[in-house]
């Protein structure tokens, strides 16, 4: 029965897309023109976010005039798309299938403003500065509520890396960065990338109540992964997934409390994992790996998961060609938009994930289902309501590209189609009520 139903989705989709039949709307002649089930794809250091219709499986129409975008958020009810770009958080109404196209824009003092998301409450935005703090933001008003620092700073491998390099970076920034809300609402989950860390934010509070270590830089446990970028949850709330970019694994956490999470394990993925919001089935996550073409689009064999402090340094200064190496293609996958030699024209991948053993049940957690070869820089993830189809920006494709992938079987998945999409699209956000932003 399942082949049956994900072989009809398929047929549909080339359907659609062949005819043109079964649209929600007329999208063609105006910008922000409807906006129900559509999907924003917004553009890494572009100037605007461009309208996916998921039925037509193309660009139907473009926000313009958004310089130094990073990421976006679609509110839970559908009234508004919040976009940081620069120093500025950028609100765009939307009333009714038409939308009314408003644009307003507050600027804040910082250095750049991250990622963002919205209380469920949809009363306040928290967003990350890529340096040591969160702002949280009035979602109404754009006004700075309160700014939250980060408790910890550089850690001990960020530091070698830092001087090898001869980075600016100051010891006491964290990079706060791809944030997101526990499905429970109280929590915020930040993932500081210099810190090897994920801080606990209580939105009751508006103070970080929790700060779990990830890596071997704490001596007090063993390492789970390092230069944590970005995190998401399981539909349930049970879950966490932190993409520990270098050396490339997905660190899972235990968020059954979700204010002392725990650690659970790590699964080995492709080099960069980016944004890792679940599929709404909650079977499975798809982990798009940015720069993974750099192993060939194999998981990660460098360390070993679970490592104690003293061996992980050891390592790092015995390969420090290969350890710098990946840093930098981390750096060009988070902040430059651009592909990092040698990968600029090789296919990278999306490593699917079985969420615990909710898949196959055959006794075995968290396997790697499926790699799928998507294109050339994956980075952000968005879903269809029933999880059918996943959105995955190719952030390094010229012309910048949306890949959609579906299951064709149970654990078999693949590219099915492509839309062209503005340069360098690094991130994506769906606007079907509680949607599936990372």
């Amino acid at each position: 029965m399942k082949k049956r139903f994900f072989g009809f989705l398929i047929c549909a989709a080339i359907a659609i897309h062949m005819s043109g039949k079964w649209v929600f709307a007329e999208h063609a002649k105006y910008l922000f023109k409807s906006w129900d089930n559509s999907i924003f794809v917004y553009t890494g250091l572009g100037e605007s976010v461009d309208i996916i219709d998921p039925v037509k499986m193309k660009r139907v129409g473009t926000i313009p005039g958004i310089a130094d975008i990073h990421n976006c958020f679609t509110s839970y009810n559908g009234t508004a798309l919040y976009i940081t770009a620069g120093k500025e958080i950028v609100k765009v109404s939307i009333n009714g299938e038409k939308g009314d196209g408003k644009i307003r824009r507050k600027e804040h003092l910082v250095d750049e403003l991250a990622h963002v998301a919205l209380s469920l409450n949809g009363k306040n935005l928290y967003i990350s500065d890529g340096k040591d703090n969160v702002l949280v933001i009035d979602a109404n008003t754009l006004e700075a509520v309160k700014t939250i620092n980060m408790p910890t700073g550089l850690d001990n491998v960020v530091k070698i890396v830092k001087d090898e390099l001869g980075k600016p970076w100051d010891d006491t920034d964290s990079n706060p960065h791809g944030l997101a809300i526990h499905p429970g609402g109280r929590y915020v989950y930040v993932p500081l990338v210099w810190s090897g860390a994920v801080a606990v934010i209580d939105t009751w509070v508006n103070e970080v109540v929790k700060t779990l270590y990830l890596n071997a830089s704490n001596a007090n446990q063993p390492g789970h992964g390092t230069t944590p970028v970005a995190l998401g949850f399981s539909t349930d709330g049970r879950w966490c997934f932190v993409s520990c970019a270098v050396p490339g694994y997905e660190c899972i956490l235990n968020t059954s409390n979700p204010a002392n999470p725990k650690i659970e394990t790590t699964v080995a993925v492709g080099l960069s994992p980016i944004q890792v919001p679940a599929n709404p089935t909650n079977r499975y996550f798809i982990a798009p790996c940015q720069t993974s073409s750099l192993l060939d689009n194999q998981a990660s064999p460098v360390p070993d998961p679970v490592f104690n402090n003293a061996g992980w340094i050891d390592w790092i200064n015995a390969n420090k060609d290969t350890a710098l190496d990946l840093v930098e293609a981390l750096l060009s996958a988070l902040h430059e938009a651009m592909p990092m030699e040698p990968n600029d024209d090789k296919p990278d991948a999306c490593f699917v994930v079985e969420i615990d053993d909710n898949y196959d049940r055959d006794g075995t957690s968290w396997e790697v289902l499926s790699i799928v070869e998507a294109g050339v820089g994956p980075h952000g993830v968005s879903y269809t309501p029933g999880g059918e189809f996943a959105f995955v920006t190719l952030s390094n494709e010229i012309p910048g590209k949306v890949a959609v992938i579906v299951e064709t079987e149970p654990g078999k998945f693949k590219v099915i189609h492509k839309i062209k999409v503005g340069t360098f699209p690094n991130g994506i956000s769906t606007r079907f009520g509680k949607n599936q932003n990372s």
